[in-house]
């Protein structure tokens, strides 16, 4: 049964707001590029095909796939114990491993900047058990891959989680009869899984080639600094844009791969899965599993974090960083807040939108939804520059609402796909009875469908506002002289040595993100109670 869920000018109005914060820019960086071409070709294709072009690309492919194998390394047995149907605490264990994820990846870094140092933890235990020379530093490839590979391992555990919950217990069991536990995983497992395996390996290359904060922070030139260095530098954008040209296009290839390899599975489940025909069991492995991620929460997370706190010195410089950046960390939450909010609401029309509107017109709109995760955040930030240079209303004063176009324009994408998901395994039974039970539009909205959505709600706000918390991409460019966000804060305060501050401003951001999730969660459980 087809029918109109909401008036048409609701899915206009949440295409227009994406089409302008995530699509115009980057169509006009674009257009600003074959104008280049046009005009100035010769310094273009310099540009271009530059001798270190191919430096750039082959660093930041060595990178990429540095990090993407530490992330499956760690996160395909992670997923497979997520998976686990006798898994106990599993809700549990699935928000510890997702923790990483919400710890911006240059905090992290940070964090291993002091673990590492020839006077940190790590680098003095080695040394104490093999001597001087065996020590470690995080300023190198590898050191920049560790840290995005644990950054982003939760991407690929997650993902292929989904997918081993969905796989067919009847195939797995026939396997039994003919091998080994091995021979099951090699021949009935794994072919099951491969689609998530291979998009989620997709997804993690896509954001280490995009991520600006870690390789400039640890010294390692690649793209994304690459181009923020030719605008800041030269205040060339066309040549910036060309710069970026081969990375756009890889990114771009990856995005389509990725959705040809997933075609109609989900990327994630709202709530872990509970199918009684789940064939993944942990039996008396299940303790030692548990031991695994708690042994794995503590490296990646406490450790690091017991450094930043160590780094803090005392409660009387926290108290002084507090009030000397309050004016920044209310600016940076207010946004985030704002950037969660306005696009959540967006995804939740255009997700809508995608499912249950099967055309021409709906194929393109979820390609076109892809650009804003395939197109780096300095691309959107530059166009979103140029674009205020030409339209009077906006000017560099108002650079709050630029930061907050660039947001919404770059996460916005993540909401739509968590909404897509979530109306995918919607009953259309609830729908349909809905239709006929609510007379008006904002009825079914406040009665039915946001409380049907709130686990996809609150998962949308939390994830936006993280991201937006930890954005450096974009906004080390439409952040004007004299302001600041709390992660370029807490960028320049690294670059600069200023660990003890740095430290500070990286414990509240973590505890943002602590209110940012019980808040969440409140929201979920009294929509919840409403439902029931």
């Amino acid at each position: 049964m087809v029918f109109r869920r909401y008036p048409l000018s609701l899915y206009a109005g949440a295409l227009i707001i994406f089409g302008l914060t995530a699509i115009l820019p980057v169509g006009y960086m674009v257009w600003q590029l074959v104008i280049g071409l046009i005009g100035q070709q010769a310094s273009v294709t310099s540009a271009i095909v530059d001798g270190r072009q191919l430096v750039l690309l082959g660093r930041s492919i060595v990178i990429a796939l540095s990090a993407t194998l530490v992330a499956v390394a760690i996160g395909l047995p992670v997923a497979i114990i997520l998976a686990a149907k006798d898994l106990p605490f599993k809700k549990f264990f699935y928000f510890l491993v997702f923790i990483p994820a919400l710890i911006p990846s240059y905090v992290m870094a940070g964090a291993w900047i002091h673990l590492l140092s020839p006077a940190g933890f790590i680098n003095k235990v080695l040394i104490s058990f093999l001597g001087q020379s065996a020590t470690l530093t995080v300023f190198s490839t590898a050191g920049c891959a560790w840290c995005l590979g644990i950054s982003f391992f939760p991407v690929i555990a997650v993902i292929v989680a989904t997918g081993l919950s969905e796989i067919d217990g009847g195939i797995v069991d026939v396997a039994r009869l003919s091998t080994n536990r091995w021979g099951v995983f090699r021949y009935s497992i794994l072919p099951q899984i491969l689609p998530h395996l291979a998009a989620s390996v997709c997804l993690v290359m896509i954001f280490v080639l995009a991520q600006y904060g870690v390789p400039s922070l640890l010294g390692i030139n690649t793209y994304p600094v690459e181009i923020f260095a030719q605008f800041s530098a030269f205040y060339d954008d066309t040549a910036a844009v060309a710069t970026a040209l081969p990375l756009i296009v890889l990114v771009v290839f990856l995005i389509f791969l990725q959705r040809w390899i997933m075609r109609s599975h989900d990327y994630v489940r709202i709530a872990p899965s509970s199918e009684t025909d789940n064939p993944i069991k942990m039996k008396k492995l299940k303790y030692y599993a548990m031991g695994f991620l708690i042994t794995l929460f503590v490296v990646i997370v406490v450790l690091p974090f017991l450094s930043v706190i160590a780094y803090t010195e005392s409660f009387a410089n926290i108290w002084q960083t507090l009030r000397s950046f309050s004016d920044c960390i209310a600016t940076t939450s207010l946004l985030a807040l704002l950037a969660a909010v306005i696009s959540t609401a967006i995804a939740f029309f255009i997700g809508d939108y995608l499912v249950h509107n099967r055309n021409r017109f709906s194929g393109i709109l979820d390609t076109l939804c892809w650009l804003p995760i395939a197109i780096p955040g300095t691309i959107i930030g530059l166009g979103l520059i140029k674009l205020s240079n030409n339209i009077p209303v906006l000017h560099r004063d108002s650079f709050g609402v630029l930061l907050l176009c660039a947001y919404v324009g770059m996460f916005s994408a993540f909401s739509i796909r968590i909404f897509e998901a979530a109306n995918r395994r919607a009953d259309p039974n609830v729908a349909e009875a809905a239709a006929m039970d609510c007379c008006r539009w904002y009825q079914r909205l406040l009665h039915i469908d946001m409380p049907i959505h709130s686990g996809a709600i609150a998962v949308s706000m939390i994830i936006v506002f993280v991201l937006v918390l930890g954005e450096l991409n974009a906004t080390v460019l439409l952040i004007p002289p004299g302001k600041a966000t709390l992660a370029v804060s807490i960028d320049n305060l690294l670059h600069y040595g200023a660990s003890a501050t740095a430290s500070v401003l990286c414990l509240i951001e973590a505890g943002l993100v602590i209110i940012a999730i019980v808040c969440a969660l409140f929201v979920l459980r009294v929509s919840r109670k409403i439902l029931k």
